[in-house]
């Protein structure tokens, strides 16, 4: 028998691992591909959900829906509640002849009112592109003007809306206009408008000028982390739907757990564990889940163990944190290394005018000219808004006032080696990496 002759060996003749058209693990993958699919039932959210209810139900009587925020970190459900409600909503208002538009619009590349203004004009009027080389007040002239030829009620979701980032007056901010387009007399009497915003920061609020506030804010929900029962149940659902062999078990109608030939509940339990002691993220829950199931896969196993969770973690803490920082520009990845300096050097919280020196440092030897520290401030907003850092004000800034205190809220090692190794950022921030590397105590 030749090399490659072996019956059990997943190779063919030429040494390469075969293909194959079916998995004994996976019967859909794509289950555990995060926000890929959306889910159709989360009762872990029951409260969350129905304040979102209760925002949106008023339109369905004619009445003005009310405006709502919503808090909480990424990974928590907050985007999956809302878009529940919207389809569930759509649905509806579709049964009973309802004249209500909704429209989603993401804030992380439409990050000023004007971005805000021309996506929502496109998907209004079905353009093939944005609306170009029109003021701030045109764009506002044209969308109120296809609210009052139209008519009805229209429910803005604006999803990561502490990215909005205006430099104009409060007056043109969408965040402002929105709300009392009624009142100022812009919308006609028959239509309804109402703005439902979704934030990570929950400092997001506390931020805004006062006149903004008092034009947006009605009522407001959080989404707390989730604790480690709830990313159980929401694992057993994935299970069931993406993994062989896999049915959910019921007591008194209450899902209790699975029965499984290819996973245990002591694996998805430990999945739920290790994701509920990070950040409480389903998102990255699942991932772990759906990356320990494709080992198993991949090694041709019976079934997913807790080894394959275990092997699984690095790769997903990986990903996750790639995935943080291909949200950021440069300057933010530069801010990002001033802090990374001080977080190995034991030395966070860490205030700005300490990050500053570490940034300007660093960015000069990138040969970039380094922002103010005021604007560097703005940098390390942008991190805390992804959960990339932890930043807070605190007592004692100059003349008994108050000042900015940031730290790590990622792994340090492995933020460390992606800037060291991975082929995105190496070339770049490589040295820095390894300047960084050498404090580490």
């Amino acid at each position: 028998m030749g090399d490659f002759d072996d019956p059990d060996d997943n190779s063919d003749q030429t040494g390469l691992k075969s293909f194959s058209t079916t998995s004994t693990i996976l019967e859909d993958g794509d289950v555990f591909q995060g926000d890929k699919i959306k889910p159709e039932v989360m009762p872990e959210r029951a409260r969350e959900l129905d304040a979102i209810h209760s925002a949106i139900e008023p339109a369905g009587r004619g009445e003005n829906p009310r405006n709502l925020f919503i808090y909480g970190k990424p990974g928590q459900g907050k985007t999956a509640a809302v878009l529940l409600k919207r389809d569930q909503f759509a649905d509806f208002a579709d049964q009973e002849d309802l004249n209500v538009t909704i429209v989603y619009i993401e804030c992380n590349s439409a990050n000023k009112s004007y971005h805000v203004l021309t996506t929502a004009l496109k998907k209004l009027k079905g353009l093939d592109r944005k609306p170009r080389g029109q003021t701030l007040d045109n764009l506002y002239s044209d969308l109120f003007e296809y609210m009052n030829e139209h008519g009805g009620t229209y429910i803005y979701l604006l999803d990561e809306i502490d990215r909005i980032k205006d430099t104009s007056d409060d007056e043109l901010n969408i965040l402002y206009k929105l709300p009392r387009a009624y009142s100022s007399e812009e919308l006609d009497d028959d239509v309804g408008c109402s703005v439902i915003g979704i934030s990570n920061d929950r400092r997001f609020k506390s931020e805004l000028s006062p006149r903004i506030k008092d034009a947006l804010y009605e009522s407001e929900v959080d989404f707390p982390p989730y604790t480690v029962d709830q990313l159980t149940q929401i694992l057993y659902r994935r299970a069931a739907a993406g993994l062989h062999d896999t049915t959910l078990t019921y007591d008194d109608g209450e899902v209790v757990g699975i029965d499984s030939s290819v996973v245990t509940e002591r694996v998805v339990r430990t999945c739920a564990s290790s994701a509920e002691r990070e950040r409480g993220s389903a998102r990255q829950a699942i991932d772990l889940l759906g990356q320990a199931a494709t080992i198993a896969h991949d090694e041709r196993t019976e079934a997913v163990t807790v080894e394959h969770v275990e092997a699984a973690k690095q790769e997903v803490n990986k990903n996750y944190i790639k995935n943080m920082l291909n949200d950021h520009t440069a300057d933010d990845l530069l801010t990002l290394c001033g802090l990374l300096y001080l977080e190995a050097r034991g030395e966070t919280p860490a205030r700005t005018n300490e990050i500053h020196t570490y940034y300007s440092t660093y960015a000069k030897s990138v040969d970039e000219t380094p922002l103010v520290q005021r604007r560097m401030r703005d940098r390390l907003q942008d991190l805390k808004l992804t959960g990339v850092i932890n930043l807070e004000k605190v007592a004692g800034g100059q003349r008994g006032g108050e000042r900015w205190e940031g730290e790590l809220s990622i792994p340090l090692d492995e933020t460390i080696d992606i800037l060291l190794s991975d082929d995105s950022y190496a070339p770049r921030y490589g040295h820095i990496a390894e300047e960084i590397a050498s404090e580490l105590r």
